[in-house]
């Protein structure tokens, strides 16, 4: 009668065995992935959406859009002060979080970050004083229909002076002369301020680092995981860098139009 012998298996079959499983799991994890990040995105943009109406609404109300916030409590710096528009409509600086208390949104995106906030002052943040279309008077700057931003949004597409149209990455300008700009910095959150208040590391990418130098020019184009061959300029030979800000806008006309309707500028 012929006996089987039984036998355990040998390292080799097991380290198959296992990985197997583990390119089965990668499979399954990489879509979930996937998924989560685009679900955090949709988040992210309808919050951002939110943040464009409380702005908007913000000025309707006061006149006015609200300086950043620089010490992490939510609030404009400096507090506003009606006795003083000039000196409390002076920004302690022109860029920084989003004040999310005074507006009363949310201060964090799907990735637990602060927003970046940037706002063209005093042009926009001195209510209108003298009910003239000049952008301003003796005292300075301020809010009416002649008022013009300081800042400008970029992106990157096909350039209007080729046919090439596969073209993709030459630099272009999106919008200019804007009040008011707020970014979410992504997954990645590179150069963004945590909601624990702790600093981000630096993007690497010099599209992502458009928006984190603190300058009047930002950056919004299509989302890019990156590579390490990566180069953020119009040479196509190379793809972009990782690139997944999020990056929201107000417009001037959009924003005078809607005072205007309200009564707030002549």
């Amino acid at each position: 009668m012929n006996q089987q012998q039984s036998r355990g298996f040998t390292l080799l079959e097991i380290t198959v065995v296992l990985l197997i499983i583990g390119l089965m799991l990668a499979g399954l994890f990489a879509p979930l992935e996937t998924q989560f990040e685009a679900r955090d995105r949709r988040q992210t943009q309808a919050l951002l959406d939110d943040i464009q109406t409380a702005l908007q609404g913000y000025a309707l109300t006061h006149g006015r859009l609200p300086c950043p916030d620089t010490d992490g409590d939510g609030l404009p710096n400096p507090p506003w002060d009606p006795s003083d528009p000039i000196a409390s409509g002076s920004c302690v600086q022109g860029v920084g979080v989003l004040p999310w208390s005074e507006l009363g949104v949310l201060g964090t995106d799907a990735w637990g970050n602060h927003y970046t906030y940037a706002v063209s002052q005093p042009e926009f943040t001195r209510p209108e004083t003298d009910a003239l279309c000049n952008g301003g008077d003796a005292e300075g700057a301020h809010f009416d229909l002649c008022t013009r931003g300081k800042l400008n949004v970029r992106s990157r597409g096909d350039a209007p002076t080729t046919t090439d149209l596969e073209s993709k990455a030459a630099l272009l300008t999106y919008a200019t002369a804007l009040p008011a700009v707020v970014i979410s910095h992504g997954r990645n959150g590179s150069g963004a301020l945590s909601g624990e208040g702790l600093v981000r590391a630096a993007p690497t990418g010099a599209d992502e680092a458009e928006n984190a130098d603190g300058d009047a020019v930002f950056m919004q184009r299509i989302y890019s995981r990156g590579s390490a061959d990566c180069a953020d300029d119009a040479n196509e030979s190379s793809p972009l860098c990782e690139f997944d800000d999020l990056v929201i806008w107000i417009s001037p006309s959009v924003l005078a139009a809607r005072m205007v309707q309200a009564g707030r500028l002549p």
